[in-house]
C-alpha cells in the first residue's frame, strides 16, 4: 500500500494529488484532499523519538495561541499514523512566503523569546542536548572516518564548550531559521521543531543572528560576516528581550555557537547522507573554517 493510499485510509477519500518537496531527515510532500492542501512528512525510523516529541511540542504550543501548523488528525483521533515503520504527519499547508531576515529580526527575536516563554511550563519530556549531542556525535563520526585531524577538532570543540558549558538552559527550537519559517500577513508562523530541546537558548539566537558563508574561507566572508552578525543580534534583542534579557556572558557566547552548529550541523548531514558524503579535504577546510571564525570573533 503506498503513501497514497495510507493518507486515504487514516484520513479519509478525497486526496487527489501528492509530489515531494524534499527528502533529507524525513520525505516531505505537498498533499491535495480537495481544495485544501497539506504537508505530509515521513520520518526516517531512527527519527521516531524526534517526531513524537515535536508532535507533542507543536501540539502545546498552538493550543497555547502561538503561531506554529495546525496538525490534522486521523479518523481514529490521532496526530500521526505508522507507514513501513515510520512516522507520518499530515500538516496543515500555511500561504505565505519566507519572511525577510534583516527586516524581521526585531518582530523574529520578541517572538523567539514568546516561544520559550510559553514553553516554561510545559510538562512533557524533552531531549537535553548537551556535550554528546552538540559535540562527539560528529567526533564519533571522525573517529568512523578514521580522520587523522580528530585530536585538533576534539581541542577547538573543547574551548568552545568551556565558553557555553554553564549558560543558563532552557526550550530552543534547534534549527531557527528562515526555512522554518512562513510569513503569513503580519504573522509569521514556526514549523520544523524536529530538533527542538533543551539546551542553551543562545543557540537559537546564533543560529539566527549569524551572517557567515558556512563554506566560504575568505577575509571578506569572517570580517563581514562577524560586523553584521553584531549588528543583527542588537536588532534580535530588542524583541527577545521584552521576554528574556541576555547576560554579557550569553551575548559573547552567540559567537562561541556559531562556530558549534558547525558540529551540529555536519554530524546531523552525514547521519542522514551517510559517511561517504564527506571527505578528508572537507573535514580540514571546516577545521579551518572554525579556526578562522573563532581568531575573529575571540
Amino acid at each position: 500500500m503506498d503513501l497514497f493510499e495510507q493518507l486515504r485510509l487514516h484520513y479519509g477519500n478525497g486526496f487527489n494529488q501528492l509530489n515531494m518537496i524534499r527528502d533529507w531527515i524525513g520525505q516531505v510532500y505537498e498533499v491535495t484532499n480537495g481544495n485544501k492542501r497539506y504537508i505530509a512528512k515521513i520520518f526516517r525510523e531512527e527519527y521516531t523519538r524526534q517526531a513524537l516529541q515535536s508532535i507533542k511540542v507543536m501540539t502545546y504550543l498552538k493550543d497555547n495561541n502561538f503561531p506554529v501548523p495546525y496538525i490534522a488528525l486521523t479518523l481514529s483521533g490521532n496526530r500521526y499514523f505508522v507507514y513501513n515503520s515510520q512516522i507520518v504527519v499530515l500538516y496543515e499547508y500555511i500561504e505565505g512566503e519566507c519572511p525577510e531576515k534583516e527586516s524581521s529580526l526585531i518582530h523574529i527575536g520578541k517572538q523567539c523569546g514568546w516561544m520559550r516563554k510559553s514553553m516554561e511550563p510545559y510538562a512533557g519530556e524533552i531531549a537535553v542536548h548537551g556535550y554528546d549531542f552538540f559535540l562527539n556525535r560528529y567526533l564519533d563520526i571522525m573517529k568512523k572516518k578514521e580522520y587523522h585531524g580528530i585530536n585538533k577538532f576534539l581541542e577547538l570543540g573543547n574551548y568552545l564548550w568551556a565558553h557555553i558549558k554553564d549558560l543558563p538552559q532552557g526550550f530552543i527550537h534547534g534549527d531557527l531559521h528562515t526555512g522554518n519559517m512562513i510569513q503569513k500577513r503580519n504573522e509569521i508562523v514556526f514549523f520544523d521543531f524536529d530538533a527542538c530541546a533543551i539546551a542553551s537558548p543562545v543557540y537559537d539566537i546564533a543560529t539566527f543572528c549569524d551572517a557567515t558563508d558556512y563554506f566560504d574561507l575568505s577575509a571578506d566572508n569572517f570580517r563581514n560576516g562577524y560586523i553584521q552578525t553584531q549588528k543583527n543580534l542588537r536588532e534580535f534583542l530588542k524583541g527577545y528581550e521584552e521576554y528574556f534579557k541576555l547576560y554579557k556572558e550569553e551575548e559573547k557566547a552567540v559567537f562561541d555557537f556559531i562556530a558549534l552548529r558547525h558540529f551540529d550541523i555536519q554530524a546531523t548531514i552525514i547521519e542522514c547522507q551517510g559517511l561517504a558524503c564527506v571527505d578528508e579535504n572537507f573535514l580540514n577546510e571546516q577545521y579551518l573554517w572554525l579556526e578562522k571564525w573563532i581568531e575573529i570573533s575571540n
